[in-house]
């Protein structure tokens, strides 16, 4: 919740012109929310389309018998005739939808659902037709920003134990593989494991020199293999190790279905022990983070440190005032919403196979996302709120330099442009920055609207005020 995705919406595949044909569409409300529409469609609202499109397909058309081009309009009525009605018709039928739902000014959720008919068509024969399709209307609604209303905005400041991680974080990802005397919680332990049969090691069993992860083995086989030491041999289920038969298949690779069909009983010997030393921290440790000279000291160190983890916290900070905002406008903005209708729309245009039990046991989360995005839209419609290209641009450069810099790079001025061009090329990534715009500018419009109040905290507290949530 909080970032804004653009409600279900109805595109056209090219504008119409102004005096595009309406085909006899009447709509009935069901209720305030719901309404049916009703498409008539005669002869005359798809003869010429069809012929035109049999007329494309006769003079690219080759059989034999016929010189390209030159094949009878009758057979190729008859080959293609019932495909291109049902198509014309179709997209008859779409553009006249969009056409009146603009025309008519109505505000719709989703898009129209076709109903289901009681009779079978007969595409052969039939020339006329009548098609209905749902309709799920948006609710009016009033979003009114209090005065009065407070919100805490978490100014989060990085403490000597979130610094305290970094550093051991840091020291480890440029540290070197040594080996360890006994088990500890972070090895890597390097172990024979064997299918045994009867006590020994089965023949044409099982048999894998594997790396084990300490960190990512269950509690349980932790507390069996913690304090070992090379040589150490004990008897294991290996479905122990990870807590399931797919992970061990791929630790000792062999089939998911071996593991099932294996035996309890494994040999677990410890090889050896791989153990990642930290790094010392000296001056060669900081110039492989941040550059040459860049850093040279303990406390520069940290101060960087401190300074990438406030950039880090802020976020953190503004995503908490982000949700409280939303939290409330959704318990404060009392409407309904056409139930019945969305649930149909999420199974309809769902990407995945979802069951209609699904929908129902998550609609709670799909309603309270489609009221944001009503609220949101109410906020920019009512507070004349727009996102410029520009903007975009900007936010494309700003998340790039940043994702260079967590890398200890810098991008070349000169590339920068190049690289927003790319990333704003697609879409979908377009489409994201332009929601996460009206998003912050919704944040800073409630903000102002409403009474905001600063408060330092340090991380260790903001993370128990999280958790009370």
């Amino acid at each position: 919740m909080g970032v804004r995705v653009p409600p279900p919406a109805l595109f056209l595949p090219y504008p119409l012109p102004n005096n595009f044909f309406k085909m006899n569409i009447t709509q009935e409300n069901v209720d305030a929310l719901n309404a049916v529409l009703k498409v008539e469609v005669i002869e005359n609202d798809y003869a010429d389309q069809v012929n035109q499109f049999l007329k494309k397909q006769q003079k690219s058309a080759s059989m034999q018998g016929f010189r390209p081009g030159k094949v009878p309009f009758g057979l190729i009525k008859k080959m293609y005739g019932v495909n291109a009605k049902v198509e014309e018709i179709q997209k008859l039928i779409n553009d006249s939808i969009f056409k009146y739902i603009e025309n008519e000014k109505l505000d719709v959720l989703g898009q129209p659902l076709p109903k289901e008919m009681d009779e079978t068509i007969d595409w052969n024969t039939q020339k006329e037709f009548v098609f209905e399709y749902d309709l799920g209307l948006s609710p009016e609604i009033d979003v009114k920003l209090k005065a009065s209303k407070k919100f805490i905005s978490y100014d989060i400041q990085p403490d000597d134990n979130l610094i305290d991680k970094y550093v051991e974080e840091i020291t480890s990802r440029y540290g070197t593989v040594g080996t360890g005397d006994v088990i500890e919680q972070k090895d890597i332990v390097v172990a024979d494991i064997a299918e045994l049969e009867n006590g020994a090691i089965k023949e044409g069993g099982i048999a894998k020199l594997a790396n084990v992860s300490v960190e990512r083995a269950t509690e349980d086989f932790k507390k069996k293999i913690l304090g070992l030491k090379p040589d150490a041999e004990l008897t294991v289920d290996v479905s122990e190790i990870y807590g399931g038969a797919s992970e061990v298949a791929t630790l000792l690779d062999v089939e998911e279905s071996a593991i099932e069909s294996a035996g309890k009983e494994f040999q677990f010997k410890v090889v050896s022990i791989s153990r990642m030393v930290p790094s010392e921290i000296n001056q060669e440790l900081f110039d492989k983070v941040y550059g040459e000279a860049t850093v040279n000291s303990v406390e520069e160190f940290r101060k960087k440190l401190a300074d990438e983890a406030k950039g880090m916290l802020d976020g953190q900070g503004k995503n908490k005032l982000r949700n409280d905002i939303v939290e409330y406008l959704l318990d404060a903005v009392k409407f309904d919403l056409p139930d019945s209708f969305l649930k149909k729309f999420i199974h309809a245009t769902s990407k995945e196979p979802v069951t209609i039990e699904q929908i129902e046991a998550d609609y709670a989360q799909h309603s309270s996302t489609f009221r944001w995005q009503l609220i949101e839209n109410k906020l920019i419609s009512d507070h004349d709120i727009k996102v410029e290209e520009s903007e975009v641009v900007e936010k494309a450069k700003e998340m790039i330099v940043a994702n260079f810099k967590q890398f200890g790079q810098e991008v070349p001025a000169e590339e920068l442009e190049n690289y927003a061009k790319t990333v704003l090329g697609k879409q979908e990534e377009k489409q994201k920055m332009y929601n996460e715009l009206y998003s912050d500018k919704i944040m800073n419009l409630v903000s102002e609207k409403c009474k905001l109040e600063s408060k330092e905290v340090t991380y260790d507290e903001f993370v128990k005020l999280a958790a009370k949530k």
